[in-house]
């Protein structure tokens, strides 16, 4: 038994709950997600054309794409997709139009621009009783005009009641600057959804959907304190791909403690160690820890909450700040002399 098979076996759990990938298995919707994936299924099923997601890194763009590309293959009878992942920045709107048609299955006989449009048209002429989707992940690579025009050119062929090809664009919330740019393909989008942070009560429901998935049972698997639940959602912010790689390496040391509660200590501990070093965001999460206190929501002493080695150690960063501050504010001005 390998290590990891060894720390799922002691929490009794079927596999890793916290994978780092976008396992459709272990997608759980929050409010923010069940609603954009209602306008997209709205916006494809109607075949309204442009659709945008937007949020920013860890959001859970990702999985909400493989739920949506899921959802079509169980039925290809009525859908049709392409997929392009990480288009590459510098393609060419030629090459970006090859791989638009490459993931079709299509292969034009006339390798010219006119003759990948062609096929591509009548290819969805023969299939217009689908509803055909071109799905591009992290779309903000692509912010050349000429890419996003040849994206409003593919998209153009319609019916009186419907288009033809759908188009929907996952991306991070910077593409927005690149899409007021770019009005002719702007307005002509016909939904646009931001994905926002998870909240407090969504994240622990996140974590307990991951756990049961995986086997959890009450009693043998994981138990995360009220206050560690609270560590880990003021340090990731509510980001959904910050939350699980916490919780993974927070798992991973509880078992090596041959622990089943994982409390606030034991969180600060997985920070501290796997984490970049952010004294204002570790900061954030002791706050939030000692606001649980003060409330009285756990009765344990204020001082075993916050382990003086954390708080020595942002003390010790913010005077070693100051001191810098203070010598580059006493450091003379160079005068025409001194250059």
């Amino acid at each position: 038994m390998n290590e990891m098979q060894s720390y799922l076996a002691f929490f009794g759990l079927r596999e890793q709950p916290f994978a780092p990938t976008a396992d459709p298995a272990y997608f759980y919707a929050t409010r923010e997600h069940k609603e954009c994936l209602f306008r997209l299924w709205n916006s494809i099923d109607g075949r309204h054309g442009i659709a945008v997601i937007l949020g920013n890194y860890g959001t859970g763009k990702t999985t909400l794409l493989r739920k949506l590309i899921t959802g079509m293959a169980a039925n290809p009878e009525r859908y049709c997709t392409g997929i392009i992942g990480s288009p590459i920045p510098s393609w060419t709107s030629f090459a970006l139009l090859e791989s638009a048609v490459a993931q079709f299955g299509l292969q034009p006989q006339e390798k010219s621009y006119v003759g990948y449009m062609e096929t591509l048209n009548q290819f969805l002429l023969r299939n217009r009783d689908r509803s055909c989707t071109l799905i591009i992940d992290d779309a903000q690579n692509l912010n050349k005009r000429g890419q996003l025009e040849l994206l409003r050119l593919v998209q153009n062929l319609e019916t009186h009641q419907y288009k033809l090809l759908n188009l929907v664009c996952f991306a991070q919330l910077e593409w927005m600057d690149v899409l007021r740019a770019a009005p002719n393909f702007a307005q002509r989008i016909n939904m646009t959804y931001t994905l926002g942070p998870v909240q407090y009560d969504e994240t622990c429901h996140f974590i307990e959907f991951r756990l049961h998935q995986a086997g959890a049972q009450p009693g043998s698997g994981p138990e995360f304190t009220e206050t560690a639940l609270r560590a880990i959602h003021a340090y990731s912010e509510g980001s959904p791909r910050i939350i699980v790689t916490l919780c993974r390496n927070a798992i991973l040391l509880a078992a090596q403690l041959k622990t089943f509660e994982i409390g606030h200590d034991l969180i600060l501990h997985t920070i501290d160690k796997t984490t970049l070093p952010d004294p204002e965001r570790r900061a954030r999460v002791v706050a939030a820890i000692a606001g649980m206190v003060r409330g009285g929501s756990e009765t344990e002493d204020i001082d075993s909450l916050v382990d003086k080695a954390a708080r020595d150690q942002i003390s010790r960063d913010q005077r070693a700040a100051q001191l810098l501050l203070r010598a580059v504010r006493e450091q003379p001005i160079p005068t025409m002399d001194t250059l």
